[in-house]
């Protein structure tokens, strides 16, 4: 498993461990429990915290590299920790008291999940929650129920997302196992199946002073990398997707033993066309993986603009425009490279124990985070007029 930024030596056993089950597991849909924590014990979850802080002080770009290699090898656990690497840069941006007691977490080998989403009328990534944080005497009380709550099921920690009594949005980090936090295995999506992403409900559970992270001014427009970082790293998880596509029909090709009789050579290795599929199958996925390290050094140039937590304007909306670009494009391409895998073999690459559809299945359920023609139009907008980019999470 190769990469332009290759991922430390220490994770090639383990990146070869998780690849050898992955297909089983989907296949039986088992949740990746003790993958999940294998990655968390090699430290591939403090990736990003500076050396001084038991971390490997990797860039964005090294950070994306790595995420690309773990997809590669399953989809599934790599998507999990998209929060806990989110939060990390949360963290680290913050320098607050409380954010700083969670990187002693982070590397401590702790998973940070999520719930921030909720089923309902209102818009998605409106900040117009129903659940809620209200004032105790010695402290808080939470309420409500989250939906797309991917990595929490297999998290120590979760990242709620609720309004407190004033209305405000504000989030709060507590533990999974707190009484009255109630995580249901119940996503019953095509793809991705065994990420956790569903339902987590909270019931009057407590929430201690120094466990709320921020409170959030609805007017507040301040910069910030964190959309451009949750989108992108989905279309890291793509490009890992593409790498195993290019591997998968490889391996087909070259398992088959016959060709069609009006082939072009009596051997598929041999014949011109199926050595075309093949092509362009690791064309698709060198681009895939390229483009999103080239959006991930516009991430960087941010992050290291930061003045106070806070990035440079300019540099926060290039790296916004650059993720957005990257998914405009790579929707298209990640589920065209899943679809022309079967044209590496005959109808026996259908068959359900090569589980050669895993892919599309992975890729399309990824692409439907948010809809790809809203975000060639918000990047034509900004070319043409200027237009803001939609200041929420998916930009």
């Amino acid at each position: 498993m190769t990469t332009v930024a290759p991922a430390p030596p220490a994770f090639d056993g383990l990146l070869a461990d998780i690849a050898e089950g992955a297909v089983e597991r989907e296949l039986g849909d088992v949740n990746p429990f003790h993958q999940v924590r294998s990655v968390a014990d090699a430290g591939y979850g403090r990736l990003r915290l500076p050396v001084e802080r038991g971390g490997a002080g990797a860039s964005l770009r090294a950070l994306f590299a790595s995420i690309i290699d773990l997809a590669e090898a399953d989809p599934t656990v790599a998507h999990i920790y998209r929060t806990h690497f989110w939060l990390t840069e949360d963290f680290l941006a913050a320098r607050t008291p409380t954010t700083d007691r969670f990187l002693e977490q982070v590397a401590d080998g702790k998973v940070f999940g999520n719930a921030t989403s909720e089923r309902g009328t209102r818009p998605a990534g409106s900040q117009d929650f129903s659940t809620t944080l209200a004032r105790t005497g010695d402290g808080y009380r939470l309420n409500g129920e989250k939906f797309y709550t991917t990595g929490t099921l297999f998290s120590d920690f979760v990242s709620v997302w609720a309004v407190d009594d004033d209305g405000t949005p504000t989030t709060v980090v507590i533990p999974t196992s707190r009484g009255g936090v109630e995580i249901l295995d119940d996503w019953d999506g095509f793809g991705q199946r065994r990420t956790g992403s569903g339902t987590t409900r909270f019931t009057d559970v407590v929430v201690h002073p120094d466990e709320v992270v921020r409170r959030v001014d609805r007017d507040d427009r301040l910069p910030s990398t964190q959309g451009a970082f949750v989108q992108l790293y989905l279309h890291a998880v793509v490009a890992g997707v593409m790498r195993s596509v290019v591997s998968d029909a490889r391996d087909l090709v070259v398992a088959r033993s016959r060709n069609f009789s009006h082939a072009n050579s009596p051997t598929p290795v041999d014949d011109p066309s199926v050595q075309q599929v093949i092509g362009e199958l690791a064309s698709l996925a060198f681009v895939a993986e390229a483009t999103v390290l080239a959006a991930a050094e516009t991430l960087d140039a941010a992050a290291d603009s930061a003045d106070d937590g806070i990035p440079d304007a300019r540099l926060a909306n290039d790296a916004a425009l650059a993720a957005s670009k990257t998914k405009v494009i790579l929707d298209d391409l990640g589920t065209r490279a899943a679809t022309v895998l079967f044209e590496a073999g005959g109808a026996s690459a259908s068959s359900r124990n090569k589980d050669l559809d895993r892919h599309w299945r992975n890729i399309r359920t990824i692409t439907l985070h948010n809809p790809r023609r809203l975000k060639a139009q918000a990047v034509g907008a900004d070319l043409l007029t200027g237009q803001p980019l939609p200041a929420n999470g998916y930009f």
